[in-house]
This record gives structure tokens, sequence and C-alpha cells, in this order.
């Protein structure tokens, strides 16, 4: 759950369980991931790689750790060491500036671009074209085109392979708020949003529509639903977001506050106002629904419902995740054997395992087939899983720079939701200061 621009110490909240899955088939799967030439050549030992999990608490973790121990118990030539940490860009290059980098790592974008330049990262296209890699039919049934081209950090070259996508454009709501409210079902559009939020906190007290930490992500996914144009072009080196549908979004973000029907929270306090019955409801992530449903403590029912649609008639999605790497450590049989391992985490069952665990989507049509029965079962778990057709992504080739982009549009953004800025003025300043970054004028 990457919320990088915000100011201070996300708030600790424990991550409970993802509830009881479903049976999934594995062995499949298992079948169709071929031995890397590592494990092949090492019938008389085992490889070794350490792996950094960036996951270190809670349920993930928990998951995580259960996902290393089945590949351990199925790969014996290969043995696979977690180690706890985020792959951020301090730690990993003073992990490799100090020899003792581990193997695989799970970065984000913007920081997989940092490595790939600094040279820290092992180039996967040999491994993904060879004799254990991906097949065509593979690569298009395990991963959806956004998914595989919001991986290319460098033409000709894959140095990440995706494993995980958080889908930032859902609706958790308090069921019995609603009802209280006289809401029959959860809002369809943006506008049925703003009505029913009016509704909640007509209902007195110290209760409020929406709790929301305002995210770029969610406002430009937004101003794509209603008509936006986000890039002056497809290669997405530039913004293009001073537009009427801009201002009109972000216009009806501030009303929203103004009224008191959208209450503005930092880092993940959105997630403890919700816990305490007083809010109606939240436009969060795919990966927020644990920490929700754990901190609400069954005090009162927690559903979800897709992202609304804008004036353009469609709900688009924003999705983002880390990723899977290999360092340029240790020997070329420990490099195999890690390609074998990302291989397999990265294989249909075990992303739909980890999606059931961490309420993220599935990252092709593959795995997507084999969360149907779990989604018909969880159709609160279901609703984050919008068409991928819908899908926006980071952009792969300028990420380090976007995200700085991010963070200074993101003040700008609470200017005018706080109403110390005009919506116009502030989407020409967002649109200004973005473009400034994307070039290189502006550095973080």
């Amino acid at each position: 759950m990457r919320r990088s621009w915000v100011l201070g110490t996300a708030s600790a909240v424990i991550l409970a369980g993802a509830g009881t899955g479903v049976a999934l088939d594995r062995g499949h799967a298992h079948d169709a991931v071929r031995v890397a030439p590592a494990e092949a050549a090492s019938a008389n030992g085992v490889v070794q790689i350490t792996f950094w999990n960036g996951h270190p608490s809670g349920a993930l973790k928990k998951e995580m750790h259960t996902l290393v121990d089945e590949f351990n118990a199925t790969h014996p030539h290969i043995h696979v060491t977690v180690i706890d940490k985020y792959a951020q860009i301090q730690p990993v290059t003073a992990a490799m500036t100090a020899g003792d980098a581990p193997n695989v790592i799970m970065p984000h974008l913007d920081a997989a671009q940092q490595f790939a330049a600094d040279g820290y990262l092992v180039n996967l296209t040999p491994y993904i074209d060879g004799p254990s890699g991906f097949t065509k039919a593979q690569l298009s049934s395990f991963f959806y085109p956004s998914v595989w081209n919001g991986r290319a950090i460098e033409p000709g070259k894959q140095y990440i392979l995706p494993f995980e996508e958080n889908g930032h454009m859902v609706i958790f709501y308090n069921a019995d708020l609603f009802k209280k409210a006289g809401i029959s079902s959860p809002p369809k559009t943006w506008q049925q949003l703003r009505a029913d939020a009016r509704k909640i906190t007509a209902l007195g007290g110290s209760i409020h529509g929406i709790a929301w930490t305002p995210s770029m992500e969610q406002f430009l996914t937004m101003v794509a639903d209603n008509s936006g144009k986000i890039w002056a072009s497809s290669s997405e080196t530039r913004f293009a977001l001073n537009n009427p549908q801009a201002v009109a979004t972000l216009s009806f973000l501030r009303d929203l506050v103004a009224q008191g029907d959208m209450i503005l929270t930092q880092n993940y306090d959105y997630q403890l106002d919700f816990g305490t019955g007083n809010i109606g409801l939240l436009i969060e992530s795919s990966a927020g629904w644990t920490y929700d449903v754990q901190s609400v403590g069954g005090k009162f029912p927690v559903k979800a419902s897709p992202a609304p649609a804008g004036t353009s008639g469609r709900a688009y999605n924003y999705v983002d995740g880390d990723s899977l790497a290999i360092l340029n450590t240790g020997t070329k049989a420990q490099q195999d054997a890690a390609w074998t391992f990302i291989r397999w985490l990265a294989s249909p069952a075990e992303n739909a395992q980890w999606d059931q665990a961490a309420n993220y989507l599935p990252i092709g049509p593959a795995a997507a087939a084999q969360l149907k029965p779990y989604y018909a079962s969880h159709p609160d778990q279901a609703a984050a899983f919008t068409n991928p057709s819908t899908w926006l992504t980071d952009p792969a080739a300028n990420a380090t720079q976007y995200y700085a982009a991010l963070t200074a549009m993101q003040t700008e953004l609470l200017k005018a939701l706080n109403g110390q800025e005009s919506p116009q003025q502030a989407i020409a300043n967002m649109n200004t200061v973005g473009n400034q970054y994307l070039s290189g004028e502006r550095r973080s």
C-alpha cells in the first residue's frame, strides 16, 4: 500500500488475515515451470540463495514465508532463506556496496529503475526467452499487457518480473451506516457517492460520509473517469493535466470537504477513523481490505463495491505493486536458482494464492481464472478486480521522476482541498511542477 507522498509516520495497524480461501489448481502451474540449469547442475548439492521479502509484517509476511517453504519443499536442490526487509534504494545500495546483498529483492518500479541504472540488476531477458522461461502463450496467459509493459524499464531488456498488483480504486463501506442513512446500495457513479456521503453526514454527531488520505494516483484516476486528459502523448513523459475535466474533478472533491461530507486524513489514519464506526465509506486500495477489517474488529459489517464511474461512463483503476528482481550478486548457479524461484512465484497458482491473502489483483488471465471460484464466494474481495482494459499504470520509463512529480503535485492538491488555492490554480500548478520534475528541471 504505497503512499510515498504523505507526511509523517504511518499509523501502526496490525494486518489481519484475509479469511478462508479456496483450493487452487497448483499442479498445472508447477508442471509449467521448467527447471533452470542451476537446479539440474546441483544434483549433488543445494544452491543457497537469499531473498528480501518486501512484506515484513502481518499476514503478508506469513503468507510469503508459506510460499517460500513450499518452494523449498518442492525444489530440493535450491534453498531460499527469507530476510524480511524492504527493497528500498538506501538499504539495497548499502548492501551492494558492502558486498552482502541478497540474491532476490522485491522493488517498486521507481526503485527498480534506479537499481537498473546503477547496474545492480540482472537482465532477465535471456532467462525469459530461454528454455526455463516463458512461451509466447504463457506470457499472454500469465500477464496482462498493461502489467507486463508496465515493467519495461529499458527497451529490449526486462529487469523485473511482475508479482503483485494493488488496485487503488475500490469503495469499502459501513453497511450499518448505509442502512441508517436509507441507502440501499453502494454508489455506481461519483455523483451518487456525493449524494450518499451527504445522507450519511446528515446523521449528525461526529459522523462523516467519507474519510480520505488524498492520493495523486486516485485523483488522476478520477480525472480519467471524467474524460480528462492526463498525458500529452502515449509516451507518458509529459503531463497534460491543465484541462476543464481535471478542474471539475478537483472542484468536486473540494466541495465534499467544504461541506463536511469528507474529512481529510494523513497516511493510514482513515483506517483508524473508519474503525470507530463514524465513517460511511472509504476511497481505498484493494490491499487495504485486511487493514480496514482489522481496524473495525467486527463492530459492524464491512462491505466493498467497485469504484464509481465518472461522466465518461467508465470506472478506471490505478494499479501498481512490487516486482521480483535478481541482483548482480553471487555465482551464476545462484542467479539461475534465483530465476527458478521468481519464475515460480510469478506463476498463476502462486500469484492467486498470494492475491487471496493480500487482496491484490491477479497479474494475468490464468491467475484470474484460478481466483474465479474464490471471487464467487467472496464478493467483497472480488469488488476490487475491475476490467484490466481500464487499468492505469505508472510510466515505466521514468518512474523515478514520476514519483518525485507526484510528491510535488500532492502539495497543490492539498492546497485546493483545504481551500487555500482555487482548483483552477492548483491544476495549473500541478501541471507545471509535474512537468518540471519529469523533464529533470527539478529534482527531489
